[in-house]
C-alpha cells in the first residue's frame, strides 16, 4: 500500500476514499469514547462521599438500609460488611429476643437476610426493608432451618 497520494485519471491527487473513511471512522470512535469517559472521576468521588455518609447512617440506624444497598453488596467488601452488620444488629432487636431464644442469633441474622432480600423483590432501590423483615422473622416467616446433623459427620457420607 503506497504511502504517497495517488493521481487519479484526471490527474488530481486522491488518497483513496476507501482508505480515508476507515481511518476517520476509527479516530472518531476513539474521540467519542474519550469524551464519554470525561467527568466520571468527579461523579465517582461524589458518590463515594455520599456512600460513606450513608454507611455512617446505616451504622447508627440499621433500619436505614435500602434495597439498593442489598443489590450493591456484591460490589465491594465494605458493602458486604455493612449488610452483615445490619442483619446481626437487627437480630439483637428486643422484638426478636424470643426468636433468638428459640433459634440462635446466627440463624436469626441469616433469616433476616433472607427476609430483607425477599421484601426487596420488586421494590424501588430506595425502599427500606428493615422493619418489614423484622416483622416477618418475628412472625415465623423466612426462617433459616438448622443444617442436618449429617453435614457435621463427613465420615458418614464421604469415602476417604
Amino acid at each position: 500500500m503506497p504511502l504517497l497520494p495517488q493521481r487519479d485519471q484526471r490527474g488530481s491527487c486522491a488518497y483513496g476514499r476507501e482508505r480515508y473513511v476507515p481511518v476517520v471512522r476509527r479516530w472518531l470512535v476513539v474521540v467519542v469514547l474519550a469524551l464519554a469517559g470525561c467527568g466520571g472521576d468527579e461523579q465517582r468521588r461524589v458518590a463515594d462521599v455520599s456512600d460513606a455518609r450513608h454507611r455512617v447512617e446505616v451504622e447508627r440506624d440499621p433500619y436505614a438500609l435500602t434495597c439498593g444497598d442489598l443489590a450493591r453488596q456484591s460490589e465491594t467488601s465494605t458493602n458486604q460488611r455493612m449488610v452483615i452488620h445490619v442483619e446481626f444488629t437487627l437480630a439483637a432487636e428486643p422484638l426478636l429476643r424470643r426468636r433468638v431464644a428459640q433459634m440462635t442469633a446466627n440463624r436469626v441474622g441469616r433469616s433476616l437476610y433472607w427476609a430483607l432480600t425477599e421484601v426487596c423483590k420488586g421494590r424501588d432501590a430506595s425502599f427500606k426493608p428493615g422493619r418489614d423483615a423484622v416483622q416477618a422473622v418475628r412472625q415465623g416467616r423466612y426462617l433459616v432451618q438448622p443444617r442436618p446433623q449429617s453435614w457435621s459427620d463427613p465420615e458418614r457420607w464421604s469415602k476417604p
